[in-house]
C-alpha cells in the first residue's frame, strides 16, 4: 500500500502529499492542513520511515484540480485520510472521493457524514460527553469548574446540567485573558475539580495557569478529555482518550495512531468493496472508536488505569492524583491550610485546659467561616496543629520540628501563646528561608509591636502595655484619686511602672508611698525580708493598691499584707489578672490570708465577646462544650483565626496570589471584621489590633464552693464620650456598692482590730428605745401645744398684697424643706449621692456632704450645743418682752432683733439637723464586745459609750432636746405672729403635723434604715403619702398657690423614695433610674405650671424698686447728715419691736 502526502493551496492554503508504498496493490492518500506544518512534516516522516516498501515522493504546490489529477495517477489508491479539520475543504474532498469510490476519513465531526463512504476516526462528542459523565458518577464528583471549547459548549452545557448544576461552565480561550480570567474568577470561585473539554492549544494555556496559580494541589483533581490532554504535564491528571490511543502524549501522534490504525486494516483489503466491508465491522455507524480509556499522567508517563465501555468504569490499577495524594479528591470547596501550634508537646507541655480553649476557639471559627455565608464562601478552612513547644523556647528543638513538617505549615500560623516562643518561632522560620504571614493570639510582650522589626507578625491580643496604660483611667473614673504601686523589678514590673507613670501625666492621680519595688522570684521566706516595703504602703494608708507581680510572688504578697495586720475592706487590689489567687480550694491558712485580704480586687482585660458577633461566639461555646461560661482565651484564638479567614478572602475576591506571603500580610493589615472581641482591624505602622474599649472586671469567693467567680464590673472606652459604662456595680468588701473613702480610716483612726468590730444588738435596742421615746414625746408635747395655745385659724389670702421678704422666707422654706426630707429617705443610689449631697447641704445637715466624723463632728456637735443654749435665750426674750422692758440698753435691743430674725431659721429650717445630730450622740450600736461600755460612737470610734466623757455629751444632748425640742414646736407658729409683713402664713394645724412627721422621719433614718434599707424605703414612701392626704384635708397655708406647690414637692419626695426603693430590690444600672426620676419631676413641674395657670393666679405684687441715691450717700458720707439719717433709722426699727 502507498501513502500519499499532498500539499495544496486556495481554501486549504497549505496542504501535504505524500506517497507511500503500503502493498503492492493497494494505496492511500493523507491530506492535512498548514496549522501543524512543520510538526506535521516531521511526523510524517516517522510514519515514512516507519512502513516497510516506502517511497517519498516530492512535495509540491498545486490546487484541487491538481489533486484530482494526481488521484487520477494511481489506480490502486483506496482512501483519503482527511484531517484538514476544515469544513469546505472536507465537503470538496469527499464529492472527489464519492466520483473516484475511495473511502473518505475524517479525523474531525466538523463535517455530518450521511453516506456509505465517509467513517469518522476521532469519537463522537455524545459519546466523549457520556463518557465523561460516567467518569464523573464514579467519583461522585458533582461540584467543580469544567472549561470546552466554543463548538463543543453546547452539548457539554446539556449534558452537565442534567447532571449537576454545581458545575460551572466556561468557554475556552488563550492568551491573557484566560490568564486574568483564572486568577480573578476561578481562583474566587475555590473549587477543587477541575475539567477541560477544550481545544489542545486553549487547554494548555488553561493547564499552565491553574498550576502556577497554586490552584492544583493536595485535595484537587483535575479531569482531561480527550484533544485536552495532550501535551499535558499535570502530575496526577487523570484523560479520556480512545481505547488504542493511550500513549498519545501529543496531538501529533494521536494523529500517527489514528492513522496508522487504519492504513494496518486496510493493508488487508484487495478492493474498494473489501475495505467498505471490513470498515462498516471495525467502525459501526461508521464511527472508528470502540469505547474509551482512562489515564493517569504520573512521573512524566501515560499510565492506563481503566477502560469506560457501555456506560461502565472498570479501574484496573491505582490512581495518583495532585499534590501526590492517592485518596480519590471529593466534591467540596477548596481546602485552605492554615498551621497552629498548639503547644502539647516537648519540649514543655502546655495545662490540658489551656489546650482544650485554644481548640474551642478554632473550632468555633472554622464552624462559623467554613458553615456560613460572609467570608471564604467557596472555600473551607482546614487547621493543620502543628505543634513545637508550649511555653519554652529550645532553639535546636523548634528547628527540626518545623523544618521536618514545613510543608503542614499552611498559608498562615497561629503563634504559641508564649510571647517568648513567639519570637523563637519567628527566628526560626527566617533561618529556614520561610516566609509565612504569622499571628499571635495571646502573646503580650510590646517587643512584638515592632511592624519594622517583625513585617510578616500580627496579633489581636492587646500588649500589656496597653493595658498599663488604662489604670490611671480606670482608677480615675471609678473615683480613685490616692493610690500606691508595687511592682517586681524585671521587665514586666518596670515596664509596667513606666507605662502607669507616663498614663497618669494626663490623669492626675496621687501616687502616695515611697518604696515600690521588690525583686522577682521570691519564696515566701524570702519576701518577708521586704517587709519594710509592704509597711510603707501600709503606713500610707491607701486603699487602692496597684500590684504589679506574678505569681506566686502576688500570693505572698497578700499573705504579708495580712501578716503586716491589714483585713478584709482595708485594701483593694488592682492587678493585671483578676484570676490570679491560686489554690483558693485549699482551706489552709495562705489561702485564708489572700481571701481575706484580696477579694475583691480589680483587673482591665481587652474587652471579650463583643457585640452581636461576640454574643454568637459565646452562645455557641457555652452550648457546644456543656453549658459551661467560655473562656475569654477562646475568644482570641477565634479572632487571631477568624482574621486568617477574613484575610484569603480579602486576597481572593481583589484577584491577587492568596498563596503569595506578601500579598495575605498586606491583606491581614486592610480587613475589618466584626470578631469576638469587638471590631478587629490592624493599626497603621504596627502589629497591634486597634481596640477602642476594654473591660474591667472583679471576682468574689464562694464560701460554699471553694471557687473564685469572677465578673464583669464595666466597659472602658477611652476615646468615647461615654468613658465608663458600668454592667455590674462593683461590689466592695462590706458587700455594697458604696465606694469607700481613698484612705484608710481604721487600723490608725480605731483604736482597736477591725476584725473585732460587730453590730451590737443591745445597743441598737437602745437606740431604737431612745428615738422611739422623743417620737412619742414629739406626738404628746405637740397635740398639749396646738390644743392649748395654737388651735386657732388663719385668715385666708384673697386680695392681692405686697411681696414682702418675710413671704419670700416662707416660699424658701418650701425648697428647703424638699430636699430635707429627701436627706432623711433612703438613699438614692441611681443619682451617685447627688442629690443627697444637695439635700444635705440646703438643709444643712452637712454629715452627708462634709463626711464629717470624729474631732470634725465634735465640732458640729459643740456649735449645735451653743446654738441650743441661744435658742433658750431667744425664747426668754421673746416670751418675757425683755427688749421692750429694758428699751433704754442696747444689749437687749440688739437681742431682739436678732431673736426676731433668728427664730425662722433655728426654730424651723434647723429643727431637722439640730434633732438629728443631738440624737446621733445615742447611736451607739456598734461594738467590740458584748457589753454596752464596749459599744462605741458610729461617728467616732475612738468615743465610747456609756462611759467617761460619752456621759457628759449624752447628759447635753438630753437637756438640748429638752430645751429645744417643745420651745421649737411652741415657737414655730409664734415667728409669723410678729411678722406685720408677712402675708403668706401657716396653719398652725400644719406646723404641729410638720413637727410630728419629721422627728419620725429623724428616728426612721436613725433607727430602721441602719438595720433594713427595703423597709426604710417602704415605710418612708408610705408616710410621706400619708402626709399629702393630710394635708389635702386640712391646708398648709392660707394662700392656695403655696399649698399647691407645697403637695407637688412631697408629691415629688414620694416618687424619689419609691424608685430609690425599688432600685435596692432591681439592682440594675443607673441610667433608666435616673431618667424616671428626672422625668417624674419634670412632669410634676410641667403639670404644676399648668394647673397653677388656671387655677392659682398670684396674689402678690411687687412694687417699683426704691431710689437707692440716699443709701449710697449714707455710705459714703461722713458729716452730720449721716448721722442725722442714722438716728432715724433705728427708732423706726425700736418703735416697731415695742409696738408688739
Amino acid at each position: 500500500m502507498g501513502v500519499i502526502l499532498f500539499e495544496l493551496k486556495g481554501f486549504l492554503k497549505l496542504l501535504f502529499l505524500t506517497f507511500i508504498t503500503v502493498s503492492t496493490s493497494s494505496e492511500v492518500l493523507i491530506v492535512y492542513s498548514h496549522a501543524s506544518k512543520s510538526a506535521a512534516a516531521s511526523l510524517f516522516a516517522d510514519v515514512i520511515t516507519s512502513v516497510s516498501n516506502i517511497s517519498l515522493i516530492e512535495i509540491f504546490s498545486c490546487d484541487f484540480n491538481f489533486l484530482d489529477e494526481e488521484i487520477s495517477k494511481h489506480p490502486n489508491l483506496i482512501a483519503i485520510f482527511d484531517i484538514t479539520d476544515n469544513l469546505t475543504s472536507q465537503f470538496k474532498i469527499s464529492k472527489l472521493c464519492k466520483d473516484k469510490l475511495l473511502i473518505h476519513f475524517l479525523v474531525s465531526e466538523s463535517m455530518p457524514y450521511k453516506n456509505n463512504w465517509t467513517f469518522m476516526l476521532s469519537a463522537p462528542k455524545t459519546n466523549l460527553c457520556e463518557a465523561f459523565i460516567t467518569t464523573l458518577k464514579y467519583f461522585n464528583w458533582t461540584t467543580g469548574v469544567a472549561f470546552s471549547s466554543v463548538k463543543n459548549y453546547p452539548i457539554y452545557q446539556a449534558n452537565l446540567h442534567n447532571y449537576s448544576e454545581k458545575i460551572d461552565l466556561f468557554s475556552a480561550s488563550s492568551g491573557a485573558f484566560v490568564t486574568n480570567f483564572i486568577q480573578k474568577e476561578v481562583l474566587r470561585l475555590g473549587s477543587s475539580l477541575f475539567y477541560l473539554f477544550a481545544d489542545n492549544n486553549s487547554s494548555i494555556e488553561i493547564q499552565k495557569n491553574l498550576k502556577s496559580s497554586k490552584m492544583l494541589t493536595n485535595g484537587t483533581g483535575i479531569l482531561l478529555i480527550s484533544e485536552s490532554s495532550y501535551g499535558s504535564t499535570i502530575e496526577g491528571a487523570l484523560a479520556i482518550v480512545e481505547k488504542g490511543k493511550e500513549t498519545a502524549e501529543s496531538y501529533e501522534k494521536y494523529l500517527y495512531l489514528t492513522i496508522l490504525d487504519m492504513i494496518s486494516l486496510l493493508s488487508n483489503a484487495s478492493s474498494y468493496d473489501d475495505s467498505l466491508i471490513m470498515l462498516l465491522e471495525k467502525c459501526p455507524n461508521h464511527y472508528c472508536v470502540n469505547g474509551f480509556s482512562l489515564v493517569n499522567i504520573h512521573e512524566n508517563q501515560r499510565k492506563f488505569v481503566g477502560s469506560i465501555t457501555n456506560g461502565i468504569l472498570m479501574l484496573n490499577s491505582s490512581i495518583v492524583f495532585p499534590g501526590n495524594s492517592v485518596e480519590i479528591p471529593i466534591s467540596q470547596k477548596k481546602y485552605l491550610y492554615v498551621s497552629a501550634n498548639d503547644g502539647t508537646t516537648n519540649p514543655d507541655a502546655a495545662p490540658s485546659e489551656f489546650v482544650i480553649l485554644y481548640n474551642r476557639g478554632f473550632a468555633s471559627a472554622l464552624k462559623d467561616m467554613n458553615t456560613g455565608n460572609d467570608i471564604l464562601q467557596n472555600f473551607q478552612l482546614k487547621l493543620n496543629d502543628f505543634d513545637c513547644g508550649a511555653a519554652v523556647y529550645n532553639a535546636a528543638f523548634n528547628y527540626n520540628c518545623i523544618n521536618k513538617d514545613k510543608d503542614k505549615l499552611g498559608l498562615a500560623r497561629i503563634m504559641a501563646s508564649s510571647s517568648l516562643l513567639a519570637y523563637g518561632e519567628i527566628a526560626t522560620l527566617a533561618k529556614l528561608n520561610i516566609t509565612l504571614p504569622c499571628i499571635g493570639a495571646l502573646n503580650v510582650d510590646s517587643g512584638l509591636s515592632n511592624s519594622t522589626k517583625y513585617p510578616f507578625y500580627s496579633r489581636v491580643s492587646v500588649p500589656s502595655t496597653v493595658l498599663f496604660s488604662q489604670v490611671p483611667l480606670i482608677l480615675k473614673v471609678m473615683g480613685w484619686r490616692n493610690i500606691a504601686i508595687l511592682y517586681q523589678n524585671d521587665s514586666l514590673g518596670t515596664t509596667a511602672n513606666y507605662y502607669i507613670n507616663q498614663a497618669n501625666e494626663k490623669q492626675n492621680l496621687n501616687i502616695i508611698n515611697k518604696l515600690k519595688i521588690i525583686p522577682p522570684l521570691l519564696t515566701r521566706g524570702q519576701l518577708k525580708n521586704y517587709s519594710h516595703v509592704f509597711q510603707d504602703i501600709i503606713d500610707t494608708n491607701a486603699r487602692m493598691i496597684v500590684l504589679i507581680l506574678n505569681p506566686p510572688l502576688i500570693d505572698y504578697a497578700a499573705e504579708l499584707f495580712y501578716d503586716l495586720g491589714m483585713r478584709k475592706g482595708d485594701m483593694i487590689f488592682y492587678s493585671p489578672n483578676v484570676g490570679w489567687l491560686s489554690s483558693v480550694a485549699n482551706k489552709d491558712d495562705y489561702t485564708y490570708k489572700r481571701i481575706e485580704v484580696a477579694i475583691p480586687l480589680l483587673a482591665v482585660y481587652q474587652s471579650f465577646f463583643v457585640g452581636e458577633k461576640g454574643k454568637s461566639v459565646h452562645d455557641d461555646l457555652y452550648k457546644s462544650y456543656g453549658n459551661l461560661e467560655p473562656s475569654s482565651f477562646s475568644c482570641l484564638f477565634y479572632d487571631s483565626l477568624y482574621l486568617v479567614g477574613a484575610a484569603l478572602d480579602w486576597t481572593i475576591n481583589q484577584g491577587k496570589d492568596y498563596t503569595d506571603p506578601t500579598s495575605l500580610q498586606s491583606a491581614i493589615r486592610s480587613v475589618k471584621f466584626a470578631g469576638c472581641s469587638g471590631t478587629i482591624y490592624m493599626q497603621k505602622n504596627s502589629n497591634d489590633v486597634q481596640l477602642t474599649s476594654f473591660t474591667i472586671q472583679s471576682n468574689f469567693y464562694n464560701s460554699t464552693t471553694s471557687a473564685l467567680k469572677i465578673y464583669d464590673v464595666g466597659l472602658l472606652a477611652p476615646t468615647s464620650l461615654k468613658v465608663l459604662t458600668i454592667e455590674t456595680p462593683f461590689i466592695y468588701a462590706d458587700g455594697t456598692s458604696n465606694k469607700p473613702t481613698d484612705f484608710r480610716i481604721t487600723r490608725t483612726n480605731c483604736p482597736f482590730d477591725d476584725k473585732l468590730k460587730q453590730t451590737f444588738a443591745k445597743g441598737r435596742a437602745l437606740v431604737f428605745g431612745i428615738c422611739f421615746f422623743i417620737a412619742v414625746v414629739t406626738t404628746i408635747v405637740t397635740f398639749v401645744v396646738w390644743k392649748k395655745w395654737w388651735n386657732l385659724k388663719v385668715e385666708e389670702l384673697t386680695k392681692s398684697e405686697e411681696l414682702s421678704i418675710a413671704d419670700m422666707i416662707v416660699g424658701i422654706t418650701i425648697v428647703v424643706e424638699f430636699f430635707q426630707l429627701l436627706s432623711q429617705g433612703p438613699d438614692i443610689r441611681p443619682l451617685n449621692s447627688m442629690l443627697d449631697d444637695i439635700g444635705d447641704a440646703v438643709s444643712l445637715d452637712v454629715k452627708g456632704l462634709l463626711k464629717f466624723e470624729n474631732n470634725i463632728f465634735w465640732w458640729f456637735y459643740t456649735a449645735i450645743i451653743i446654738l441650743c443654749g441661744l435658742w433658750c435665750i431667744f425664747c426668754i426674750e421673746i416670751f418675757w418682752h425683755l427688749d421692750e422692758t429694758f428699751n433704754n440698753i442696747w444689749f437687749f435691743r440688739a437681742l431682739g432683733i436678732l431673736a426676731d430674725y433668728s427664730m425662722p431659721i433655728l426654730g424651723n429650717l434647723c429643727f431637722i439637723p439640730f434633732i438629728s445630730i443631738l440624737l446621733e450622740v445615742f447611736v451607739c450600736d456598734n461594738s467590740i464586745g458584748n457589753d454596752f461600755k464596749d459599744s462605741y460612737l458610729s461617728i467616732d470610734c475612738y468615743q465610747f459609750c456609756w462611759q467617761g466623757s460619752h456621759i457628759p455629751y449624752a447628759i447635753l444632748s438630753t437637756v438640748s432636746l429638752i430645751c429645744y425640742h417643745p420651745f421649737a414646736v411652741y415657737c414655730r407658729p409664734l415667728w409669723q405672729e410678729f411678722q406685720h409683713e408677712l402675708h403668706v402664713k401657716s396653719f398652725p394645724l400644719y406646723l404641729m403635723v410638720k413637727t410630728v412627721v419629721q422627728v419620725v422621719l429623724i428616728v426612721m433614718n436613725k433607727t430602721i434604715k441602719r438595720s433594713n434599707d427595703i423597709a426604710h424605703g417602704f415605710l418612708f414612701t408610705f408616710l410621706v403619702i400619708f402626709y399629702i392626704l393630710i394635708l389635702l384635708k386640712f391646708k398648709a397655708y392660707n394662700y392656695e398657690r403655696f399649698n399647691w406647690w407645697h403637695n407637688l414637692t412631697l408629691a415629688g419626695v414620694t416618687w424619689v423614695s419609691f424608685l430609690s426603693t425599688m432600685n435596692f430590690l432591681i439592682n440594675g444600672k443607673s441610667f433608666p433610674w435616673i431618667s424616671l426620676i428626672l422625668g417624674g419631676w419634670g412632669v410634676l413641674a410641667l403639670i404644676g405650671l399648668l394647673v397653677q395657670k388656671k387655677k392659682y393666679p398670684s396674689l402678690l405684687f411687687r412694687k417699683k424698686g426704691k431710689d437707692t441715691s440716699n443709701l449710697f450717700k449714707f455710705a459714703f458720707s461722713f458729716g452730720k447728715k449721716s448721722k442725722d439719717h442714722h438716728s432715724k433709722i433705728i427708732p423706726q426699727k425700736l418703735d416697731l419691736l415695742s409696738s408688739k
